[in-house]
């Protein structure tokens, strides 16, 4: 299969007519001259008519580029790229080389134009909301110069990745019966989670010598976009793949699935988080995702070059899914992270270390808990710490393990506790668990142990589970039907966890763990329950009336409030890891002045003081919408330099949602100014996801 890049920027027209939710559309205008009525072989599928409202008003909004008097008014034209690519043949070896933004048109076969190169200027919407930010992009594989504003510092030297959604909605064609006969019909798949999109990985290389920064994308999930398209949906062969999407498919499909074919590098996504370090292999780069893929990618161009699971590299890493934040000790060289082995009403969490002097790896300990969500861990100087928060998975697991999404499999129980258990590093086991009270999270922030034997771990917590759900597709790109109306109230928590090694003193003395509990729960912390020695054996209904009785017994974590603002995807200097620190940087939210945008996204940047418990600084612009804000520090000078513990700059790449474009900002980390801002050539979508900078010192 032959591959071309066309180039050129279309019109805002043009570039909203290529949309793969605009273009059926504007495809049904062609035959009816009246949206909403006429012949039904091109339909647009939507999964709710919250979808349907988002097509029509990117509709509307290339119509009044026709027509200057709508209200809704697109004054210049968009910065696109129109991108097409062929796909002449099934043979899924066709598509390795692809570079270009996958699309479909109704007659089942995609050709190259070529159309000529309008002047790029920036666009403008009156009505701007984050809702921009959730639509298809297209990638940049070329390397470019970007237009600087303002200073790089001069010490800033490196490499900044960043991976986040690329694909929201595929087109597929398929044939339909109308008045007897057989026609084609355009429908579109779209994944349903913010979580679930298919990735584009950026990359930015700095020069402040120079005072320059150059910029390259690609879309690394190509081949597995031309499977949805043949199949007319994803059915991932293993559990974890989605977090809440309809499949589209049919459980005979899920029953016949495949998980011994290898995959195409592309042909799997991951897009939780990205590193340009796993030891043991020089000069890659590898993304993520919740399942237990790790994605060979070549840093310089981006294309994918290896898809490969835990197990790979050691046999004893095994399980469905791993999480996608790892732990770096930098005083042991250590890489640490965990796998999870899904068995019947309970898994076990194998944790384990890779380092250069170690590339094949060692399993540290198993934990055995409840089959929960866990998507990030704490790491100390002598401990591991796995929350497992009670949202975990319904019948058994039966459902998470054929593949449902992972929010239609698990369930919040605020009944229940949430669990610290805590393993020893050294002596490679669980040592002792720790209760506190219901709650979900995504991130941990950092933990840190005392002199008086004690562990602090700092959590971005939520009450329960209703933020994983206002961020699905649909809410995030119609604001209105948010439901509650504002995202769910998040505050920086620290859980401390008290005379860790007496507590494993009482957890080895109560017997040993059981070997045939009932549930992954009891397993784990039976010898609390079983002898309750030096334990409470009345349960405190004050202090316990959230908890189940079960674990009345388990020590309780004290819980304090750091920080009562919302502080999401949180940065601290990579110095103060595993230690006692004062800053923290995240994405917040602030005032709109809008009622239907208000409190709905992560809309400005914060620095907070955790020992004061306190905002004191921040950055945001209007209708602007920053993903994760990446703290880089300041290099050292010498033996005699003294580096602060905000002294560095924070990078995000930004949303504009009133130009729908993007800009890469750079903020002194100290004051929360900006230093400098680069223009990119096309909006990059907002991203939930870690990114990762390699700065020349």
């Amino acid at each position: 299969m032959s591959l071309s890049e066309k180039p050129g920027i279309e019109s805002a027209v043009d570039a909203e007519v290529n949309d793969p939710l605009t273009s059926t559309v504007l495809d049904d205008m062609d035959s009816t001259d009246n949206l909403g009525h006429g012949s039904s072989t091109n339909l647009l599928h939507e999964n709710n008519q919250g979808e349907v409202d988002h097509a029509t008003a990117q509709y509307n909004r290339a119509q009044s580029t026709l027509n200057p008097s709508s209200d809704l008014l697109i004054e210049e034209v968009s910065p696109y790229d129109n991108q097409h690519w062929s796909n002449d043949e099934d043979d899924d070896d066709d598509l390795e080389d692809a570079d270009d933004m996958p699309d479909i048109n109704l007659e089942g076969t995609n050709t190259y134009e070529s159309k000529p190169e309008p002047e790029l200027q920036p666009q403008i919407i009156t009505d701007p909301t984050h809702a921009e930010g959730f639509v298809n992009a297209r990638d940049h594989p070329d390397a470019v110069e970007l237009p600087v504003q303002g200073e790089l510092p001069g010490w800033l030297k490196g490499e900044h990745f960043t991976i986040g959604p690329g694909t929201y909605d595929i087109k597929f064609t398929r044939k339909i019966e109308v008045d007897g006969q057989l026609e084609s019909a355009t429908s579109t798949f779209t994944f349903g989670h913010w979580f679930d999109s298919l990735p584009l990985v950026n990359r930015f290389d700095f020069d402040g010598a120079s005072n320059t920064i150059t910029y390259r994308s690609r879309l690394t999930s190509k081949r597995l976009i031309e499977k949805i398209r043949d199949r007319h949906g994803y059915a991932p062969p293993h559990p974890a793949g989605l977090f809440k999407t309809d499949s589209n498919q049919t459980i005979l499909v899920k029953f016949l699935k495949s998980a011994t074919k290898a995959s195409k590098p592309d042909c799997e996504p991951c897009a939780a988080s990205i590193s340009t370090y796993i030891p043991g292999v020089e000069g890659k780069l590898f993304a993520q995702n919740h399942a237990n893929h790790l994605q060979e990618l070549d840093p310089f161009d981006l294309k994918p070059t290896r898809i490969m699971c835990w197990n790979e590299i050691n046999p004893a890493f095994k399980g469905y899914s791993a999480s996608p934040n790892a732990q770096y000790d930098a005083v042991t060289g250590e890489w640490i992270n965990y796998t999870m082995e899904v068995g019947y009403q309970s898994t076990r969490y194998h944790f384990f270390s890779l380092s250069d002097r170690d590339p094949k790896g060692t399993i540290i300990a198993t934990v055995v808990a409840d089959t929960s969500y866990v998507h990030s861990f704490a790491l100390t100087p002598h401990y591991i710490i796995l929350a497992v928060f009670p949202f975990t998975a319904q019948m058994a697991g039966v459902k998470y393990a054929w593949n449902e999404s992972i929010l239609d499999s698990f369930a919040f129980n605020d009944s229940n506790p949430t669990l610290f258990y805590v393993v020893s590093r050294e002596g490679q086991q669980h040592i002792a668990t720790y209760r506190a009270n219901a709650c979900f999270a995504f991130h941990h922030v950092n933990a840190f142990e005392d002199s008086n034997g004690g562990i602090s771990i700092d959590i971005v917590t939520y009450p329960d589970d209703t933020i994983a759900h206002q961020l699905t597709t649909n809410n995030l790109r119609n604001p209105k039907l948010m439901s509650p109306a504002h995202l769910a109230k998040h505050e920086i928590r620290r859980f401390y966890l008290a005379d860790v090694q007496e507590e494993s003193i009482n957890f080895f003395s109560n017997n040993a763990l059981s070997t045939s509990s009932i549930t992954g729960r009891a397993s784990s912390v039976w010898s609390y329950v079983k002898n309750a020695v030096g334990r409470p054996k009345e349960v405190d209904i004050e202090s316990d009336h959230q908890t189940a009785s079960w674990a009345a017994a388990i020590p309780r974590a004290r819980e304090e409030v750091l920080l009562d603002q919302p502080l999401e995807l949180p940065q601290v200097n990579r110095s103060v890891k595993q230690r006692a620190y004062n800053f923290v940087w995240g994405l917040s939210v602030g005032p709109t002045g809008d009622a239907n945008t208000e409190g709905k996204m992560w809309n400005c940047i914060v620095k907070a003081n955790l020992n004061n418990k306190e905002v004191n600084a921040s950055w945001s612009q209007p209708h602007c919408y920053p993903s994760e804000a990446y703290f880089i520090p300041r290099p050292s000078r010498g033996p005699d330099d003294i580096i602060d513990e905000d002294d560095g700059v924070l990078v995000s790449v930004v949303l504009d949602a009133q130009r729908a474009s993007s800009f890469l900002l750079v903020l002194d980390a100290n004051t929360m100014q900006s230093i400098c801002r680069a223009e990119l050539p096309q909006m990059v979508p907002m991203s939930f996801a870690r990114s990762y900078s390699q700065v020349c010192k």
